[in-house]
């Protein structure tokens, strides 16, 4: 797609071209207007672009089953966002149907198979990871729509042409001199970014450093003017009228560093800055063509380069689809490859592993009996997990997935929810849900467990302060928040209550760096957030009226990752401040 899925005969292209400047149209955004031969009838048709504006039109009108037909299966169709995945994401009942679709696709790049090949891969693409598919008859009767030069069935790659005659994809910082040509041709590097209106009041910036300098830098395919260049850095300025605001642009660095960007370039706003680590595309070639494409970056920019500042604070996104975990989803916990991990992935008595693009897989099956609530992870990248129906701390170990029972103790009710001090002492709440009462156990290093309290209510969810001299425990029923200091014996004295709420019920909870406690407020539908003297400082609401349980994660520990029983999903929202433990263990 990045090069407009052009397999057009060169000389037929031109003429057509020709004849659409002659006509006042730009040869690569042609369109004026809808195509005549669609009836649109103004009472109960909808012409958007707009996401929100198809999701609110799909609510008002309680539209649950949703048809997407047109092109490009790859981009428009599957990624926009009122795109499939969108659409599967959010709960609708999407499908695709499948022969009234096409495809960008430039047989003459990889996999090298026909057209209407790269179709049929596309959709099964779509069929394995999004959503289910139809065809027209279904609806018209008569077959399935064929395109004429749609001859083979199955074609197979012409494993002849040379890869590394276009562009690869690559991390960034990285040596990237295995995937290159072997020449003394330029370098040159791409990616997309979404640039926020709110940087339009300030110059924006590129900044290539050290070995990785550039020697020039275009967005979207206009030259940026060098301000600043040094041996530590050379510093490119974008004119406001070659960027688009609020969608994405596309960034091409030229270098004659024939092992790549060893240093991650910086776009800077004001006192805003993205880092541009991670996926980029790479090629060697004189080719000034390289720095641009035949289409807007939004069109044919591919999504794995593509970078955005991170989102607003305190605004909920659904980050699964709904029905990929059971009503028991429960005790999110990030590894420090930043993935989710979950209980009750698909069926009980499983832990779902989710990517924090929101792609989720079985990672592990708990032993025979067992269901799970809580996790957290360890210093050396293990967790436990609370597993209520057997009465045990569940140990997992995260590179061979092999389960061990760490602790058991039949006079625990039903160990729900678990938090982890600094030195690694695990502490368990134990809610006798049918009593209204409730206990709380450490756990120590060799797996001894030792009972602290036994008549609370409904103990739920509890937090250790980021000092490890606070417990802080929960009861669901009564609704109440308190606090124990820790002794040097892991004793628990001073209990305290933090706060009490007059409605709804708790659930999880973790802290962040400054001690703030985010409960989860079960049947409210909100996180809400409180100082460690009790003081309400915010409530975020997570896109569903039961959260169970919240953790922190992302690449700087200000991403809240929350488990939601009526969509049965993962639900995130960025915070202020870094998770108390995301850098040890999240």
């Amino acid at each position: 797609q990045s090069d407009g899925g052009d397999d057009d005969d060169p000389a037929e292209h031109a003429v057509w071209a020709a004849k659409l400047k002659a006509m006042g149209r730009n040869p690569n955004l042609p369109w004026a207007s809808q195509s005549k031969m669609i009836e649109i009838d103004e009472q109960q048709d909808f012409i958007s672009d707009k996401g929100d504006e198809v999701w609110n039109i799909l609510e008002d009108r309680g539209i649950k089953n949703v048809i997407l037909v047109g092109v490009h299966t790859n981009m428009c169709v599957l990624g926009r966002p009122f795109g499939l995945r969108q659409m599967a994401r959010n709960g609708k009942n999407v499908v695709l149907m499948k022969d009234m679709t096409d495809t960008m696709y430039n047989p003459k790049r990889w996999p090298y198979v026909s057209h209407h090949e790269g179709t049929r891969r596309v959709i099964s693409h779509i069929e394995r990871f999004v959503c289910p598919t139809v065809t027209s008859d279904q609806f018209l009767g008569g077959k399935p729509f064929r395109f004429s030069g749609d001859k083979t069935e199955n074609s197979t790659s012409n494993t002849s042409t040379t890869y590394k005659n276009h562009w690869k994809t690559v991390s960034v910082p990285g040596d990237n001199a295995a995937v290159l040509n072997d020449s003394n041709d330029p370098v040159w590097y791409r990616c997309v970014v979404r640039i926020p209106k709110a940087w339009f009041d300030n110059y924006i910036t590129l900044t290539t450093s050290g070995a990785s300098q550039a020697e020039q830098v275009w967005c979207n395919g206009h030259s940026m003017k060098l301000t600043t260049r040094s041996e530590a850095e050379s510093v490119f300025t974008a004119a406001a009228d070659t960027l688009v605001s609020d969608d994405a642009n596309l960034i091409v660095i030229r270098l004659h560093n024939q092992k790549g960007l060893k240093t991650a370039p910086v776009l800077t706003s004001g006192q805003q800055v993205l880092n541009l680590s991670g996926r980029w595309q790479t090629r060697s070639g004189a080719n000034q063509s390289f720095a641009n494409m035949p289409l807007p970056a939004k069109f044919g920019g591919a999504t794995d380069i593509f970078f955005s500042p991170p989102d607003v604070l305190w605004t909920p996104r659904a980050l699964t689809r709904i029905g990929e975990f059971t009503s028991g989803i429960e005790g999110p916990a990030c590894d420090v490859n930043g993935n989710i991990f979950a209980v009750n992935f698909q069926k009980q008595g499983t832990i779902g592993r989710t990517t924090p693009s929101g792609r989720s897989e079985l990672f592990v099956k708990l032993p025979e009996g067992s269901i799970g609530n809580g996790i957290r992870f360890n210093s050396e990248g293990h967790f436990f997990v609370a597993d209520y129906k057997k009465h045990n701390i569940l140990k997992v170990n995260a590179k061979t997935r092999a389960v061990s029972v760490f602790a058991h103790n039949d006079n625990m009710s039903q160990p729900n929810d678990i938090a982890m001090a600094p030195d690694g002492t695990l502490y368990a709440s134990d809610p006798n849900w049918s009593d209204g009462t409730g206990q709380l156990w450490r756990v120590d290093l060799d797996g001894t467990i030792t009972l602290l309290e036994g008549n609370m209510g409904t103990t739920n969810g509890i937090e250790v302060s980021p000092d490890g001299k606070t417990l802080y425990v929960n009861e669901s029923k009564q609704r109440n928040i308190w606090s124990f200091k820790i002794g040097k014996d892991h004793q628990l004295t001073h209990k305290k209550l933090l706060r009490k709420f007059d409605d709804f019920g708790f659930d999880g909870m973790r802290c962040d760096v400054d001690g703030n406690l985010y409960v989860t407020r079960h049947g409210k539908g909100t996180v809400v957030k409180i100082s460690p003297d009790g003081e309400i400082l915010k409530e975020i609401p997570v896109l569903g009226s039961k959260p169970t349980n919240i953790c922190f994660g992302g690449p700087d520990g200000r991403t809240a990752y929350v488990t939601e029983v009526e969509s049965t999903r993962l639900v995130s929202f960025r915070v202020d401040r870094p998770g108390r433990s995301w850098k040890a263990s999240e």
